[in-house]
């Protein structure tokens, strides 16, 4: 423990060389509140390559390079660095004529913020780099944004789609490499402590996606995992809401021209047809009319054509933002609440223009979304921020939001509604409790004041009331659009 002429030797040292507003925040660091800068690096960015005249290597830490790492860092434990490298964490070191001059951490899953001392519960998509450091005699020469970009690179190729790092805000020459990297900040992390009593925060720019939660369907491997987890426990859905929801959807379809006589159909994801809840993929077939069931989850995919016995329709792996069909490949696409899953809006609108792209001419999208304008939508956003939600829940759009993006893909929207007139998580729990209590006039009675609301899709309070805002769009010309 520091003396007290010590303690007033490094402040002194501090508002010289920093500045109060410094010394400031590392007395507060020191004692009841502590923040750093969260940076974003998306990895689908272009990233550009950089020079130095320095002749280095960079790649990762071996087990028998621990010698050369505590002499590039004596002040760092030989074992913390094996025990990090045995948890799976990856040590990127440049290393010229022979030793290591600069090296920083990457962490997956899970990453130990010792300066906060919280754990960081990673998406499966993300990755956290962490504890960058940098030889005196090396700096300014680009060496730690080089290691950087050679990050971005592997882990791109690993399938990873972002990249985390937190930095204080006082560090300012920290900034400039992940700058030059292609970071951006986009929020605050910390926590306030007064004694035992201990609040931790985390505060995120408008649009950020948030931390640890995955990037809906832009994560295969999540999508997976959430299938096989609905395998092993009770339908997500009780049988009458699955029902509801199916008798909508197909009632939405009907009204808006139901199946084309020719042409091929499509349908944008096989959740419904994987569980067992609400399935309507194969109400659409019709005579020998191709019909198409695509999901970004390959296990979700298999679930599905295993349960269409009769083999009435195709199954197909594949990304809505990066569709495997030709231009005008479909007479009708059906696309019911597949869309928001993405924690990027710019995925959902890029998405809209890929279903604009595989239409035919004349052809139809009937496209069905959460509902932000729902009186109840924050008591669902709040459920899937306490992870309560069995799957996670993305951006959406309001019904003008809606049209102008289908507008903004070269779409003509014909019709718009809102579905499903019931409070999220509300009828679920009411519907679960009148079942628990195994009652059954409480059981008829709350299914019947859930069929009686949907009377208001009829009124002006529809979209106040919906759980699902809903669109007709058709395609008037041939489009060139190319993804």
């Amino acid at each position: 423990m520091r003396t007290l002429p010590e303690i007033l030797r490094r402040a002194a040292e501090v508002w010289r060389k920093e500045g109060l507003k410094s010394l400031w925040f590392k007395i507060l660091g020191e004692t009841v509140y502590r923040r750093l800068v969260l940076f974003e690096r998306p990895l689908d960015e272009p990233i550009t390559p950089l020079t130095t005249r320095l002749p280095i290597t960079i790649r990762l830490l071996r087990d028998t390079d621990i010698a050369a790492f505590t002499r590039f860092r004596p002040e760092v434990d030989p074992e913390e660095v094996r025990r990090r490298l045995a948890s799976g964490q990856m040590c990127f070191a440049a290393w010229h004529e022979g030793r290591i001059v600069h090296a920083a951490w990457v962490a997956t899953g899970q990453a130990w913020i010792g300066y906060l001392g919280r754990t960081m519960t990673l998406a499966p998509d993300e990755a956290y780099s962490y504890e960058s450091f940098t030889a005196p005699d090396y700096r300014g020469q680009n060496v730690s944004t080089m290691r950087l970009l050679h990050v971005l690179q592997v882990l791109r190729q690993a399938g990873y789609r972002r990249i985390i790092s937190a930095i204080m805000p006082e560090n300012k020459p920290a900034f400039r490499p992940v700058e030059k990297a292609g970071f951006h900040p986009i929020g605050v992390i910390g926590y306030v402590r007064l004694g035992p009593w201990r609040w931790d925060f985390c505060r995120l720019r408008p649009g950020a996606r948030p931390l640890g939660q995955p990037n809906g369907q832009s994560s295969m491997a999540y999508w997976d995992n959430v299938a096989c987890q609905m395998d092993t426990k009770p339908p997500y859905l009780d049988a009458f809401l699955s029902e509801m929801k199916r008798q909508a959807h197909l009632a939405l379809i009907e009204r808006w021209g139901g199946v084309p006589a020719t042409g091929r159909v499509l349908k944008t994801d096989l959740f419904e047809e994987a569980t067992g809840a609400g399935v309507f993929l194969t109400d659409l077939a019709k005579d020998a009319l191709p019909l198409i069931g695509m999901d970004i989850s390959k296990v979700v995919a298999s679930q599905a054509q295993g349960r269409d016995s009769a083999q009435k329709a195709h199954y197909v792996v594949a990304d809505v933002r990066h569709l495997p069909f030709a231009n005008g490949s479909f007479a009708l696409i059906v696309s019911p609440s597949t869309l928001d899953h993405f924690a990027d809006t710019a995925d959902l609108s890029h998405s809209l223009r890929e279903l604009a792209r595989v239409m035919a001419p004349a052809g139809r999208l009937i496209v069905t979304l959460d509902n932000r304008q729902n009186v109840f939508d924050p008591l669902l956003r709040l459920a899937v921020r306490l992870r309560k939600s069995p799957y996670f829940i993305g951006r959406s759009y309001t019904v003008s939001q809606l049209v102008n993006e289908l507008e903004a893909a070269g779409l003509k929207v014909q019709d718009t509604t809102a579905i499903l007139h019931n409070p999220r998580l509300v009828a679920t729990g009411a519907v679960a409790l009148a079942n628990r209590l195994r009652w059954p006039p409480l059981i008829a009675w709350v299914q019947h004041m859930l069929i009686r609301a949907q009377q208001l899709e009829h009124t002006r309070w529809r979209y106040f009331t919906g759980s699902f805002v809903a669109a007709l769009a058709i395609q008037e010309k041939e489009t060139s659009y190319a993804p």
